[in-house]
């Protein structure tokens, strides 16, 4: 009996030791992340007894974790743990590690290139860090929101978000990281070919610090800066050298294609080809991988191997479909936009409430009125329905036998259509419509939609400013119920893009769903 006393006691001490000791490591860790990520992350990893932490210990680690990953330039995995960490902070109404846990959640998206979705994510960690001063957190928040405007070519805003991101690391005293922005900068005036503003800032960038991983990326930049401004023997010492610096994430890549896209411009084929094949061994975005696939193909072409070319050009068309995809999705200026709106609705709430008792008294007050002129005036509603469904009818035969008139001159058409190429149906099916709907002239065709649809784009221009031209056509097609094919083919899009559309437009109408945009379209179609 005391032998099994002893044994138990022994078991427990063992358990509360071994339970003492993990906050221990965490508080280690996380003292030493900063300076010495590497063995942050191996103290962080050598934990392997994570369910056996309390709550708070777990979230920590979780936080810690991805924190120490990021910082290694290696995948944010497993997404499970900083779920944990969100889900525990927000009930824990901690703002300053929730915010932290939106950063990471927002570059999970991010590097899976789901711009939209990483978008949000940043502004509620910017909405979490309103009242806490962690300037390197905001640093980084910013900088990545600078990433996506730049990679949807809003270069305007981009330089907005690097230039607050400079201002919180220079605050933050992360002297390195505001060199990194101010090289962000450079690289925005560079994209809008604004090039002598450019090496300027690489200049600055580079006088700021003598880390070798950020000179790499400095004479990197500077390279490609002379390359876009054609100045191609400056352009080449710069790419060489920079080869020659240590590299992290996709810059190596990026150095290669560059230095392949200069020599098949100055005719030196065999090292364009010898780079942009070094350029697809290492890590690289679609953009990178789709440019160097087309030097390989245009090489082959130029050797006159037409079978390897036509192997490059289905990579190239895989990363081409890739690339429009990211191209495709909401800007970050809309969403932000979209997400302050909401805010300030939300803001209002309490303001509401308040007049929460009023109101009841002032529907019961209407509806007595409102009852009382209806029986007043119960003869002239009938007139007017009456002439609202004239009105309706009317509409209806227009639209219908606007449809009709597409369909016979289809039919007309067919023996020609179906001895036609498939470029040639296009094309066949592209003058049908610009001749019926006149798509290709925007007053005519403006004209002859809000007749048939109950001016249907005025409204629309009116009550959404946001909505564009190519949106409006849809809308008006869709109500016309024309193919998917069709309308992908006359807004020169993918079909598969046109969902996305719909949802971009269900977003800018402040709607929830699909389905109550397609009732307001209908809605104002039938002017109701």
């Amino acid at each position: 009996m005391r032998f099994k006393l002893s044994i138990t006691i022994a078991f427990l001490c063992f358990l509360l030791v071994g339970c003492s000791l993990m906050p221990n490591e965490l508080k280690l860790a996380e003292r030493v992340i900063e300076t010495s990520p590497d063995s942050a992350l191996h103290i962080l990893q050598r934990m392997k007894s994570a369910h056996l932490m309390s709550d708070g210990d777990r979230a920590l680690y979780g936080v810690l974790l991805f924190e120490a990953l990021d910082k290694k330039n290696m995948p944010l995995k497993p997404d499970s743990l900083i779920d944990f960490s969100f889900k525990y902070y927000r009930n824990s109404n901690d703002r300053q590690h929730l915010a932290v846990c939106y950063l990471y959640k927002a570059r999970i998206y991010k590097a899976a290139q789901q711009y939209d979705d990483a978008t949000v994510l940043y502004l509620k960690a910017l909405d979490c860090s309103q009242d806490i001063k962690d300037y390197a957190l905001l640093g980084k928040i910013y900088a990545d929101m600078g990433d996506i405007c730049s990679i949807q070519k809003d270069y305007k805003e981009a330089l907005n978000k690097y230039r607050l991101s400079v201002d919180c690391f220079k605050r933050a005293e992360k002297a390195i990281d505001a060199s990194y922005r101010i090289l962000a900068i450079g690289r925005t005036y560079r994209l809008a070919k604004d090039y002598k503003s450019a090496h300027r800032y690489y200049l600055q960038a580079l006088a700021q610090t003598k880390d070798s991983i950020f000179n790499g990326v400095a004479l990197q930049e500077i390279g490609i800066n002379y390359y876009s401004a054609k100045q191609y023997d400056s352009a080449q010492y710069y790419l060489r050298m920079s080869i020659r610096y240590p590299f992290k994430s996709t810059n190596y890549a990026i150095r290669c294609y560059n230095l392949a896209d200069l020599f098949f411009d100055i005719e030196k084929y065999d090292s364009a080809y010898q780079y942009a094949s070094i350029a697809l061994k290492y890590p690289a975005d679609f953009f990178v991988q789709r440019e160097c696939y087309r030097l390989l193909a245009n090489t082959e072409y130029l050797k006159g191997n037409f079978k390897q070319m036509a192997v490059f050009m289905t990579h190239f068309q895989a990363c081409s479909d890739s690339v429009r995809k990211v191209e495709s999705q909401t800007k970050t200026t809309v969403l932000e936009n979209l997400y302050q709106t909401n805010g300030r609705v939300s803001k209002t709430k309490h303001y509401l409430l308040l007049l929460g008792s009023i109101i009841p008294v002032i529907i019961l007050l209407s509806l007595f009125i409102v009852n009382r002129l209806r029986n007043r005036n119960k003869g002239k509603e009938k007139e007017l329905e009456q002439v609202e469904e004239k009105l309706n009818e009317k509409q209806v035969l227009l639209r219908d036998s606007l449809i009709q008139k597409i369909d016979e001159a289809k039919l007309s058409k067919a023996t020609l259509y179906k001895k036609a190429s498939l470029k040639e149906r296009e094309l066949m099916d592209k003058e049908l419509y610009n001749n019926f709907l006149h798509v290709n002239d925007w007053e005519m065709f403006k004209k002859l939609m809000d007749k048939t649809f109950n001016n249907l784009i005025t409204n629309l221009e009116n009550k959404y400013t946001d909505i564009n031209r190519k949106e409006m056509i849809w809308c008006c097609l869709f109500l016309l119920d024309v193919s998917n094919t069709d309308i992908a083919l006359i807004l020169d899009t993918q079909p598969g893009s046109l969902y996305k559309l719909k949802q971009r437009l269900t977003q800018k109408m402040n709607l929830n769903s699909t389905k109550e945009f397609n009732q307001l379209l209908k809605e104002f179609s039938e002017g109701k």
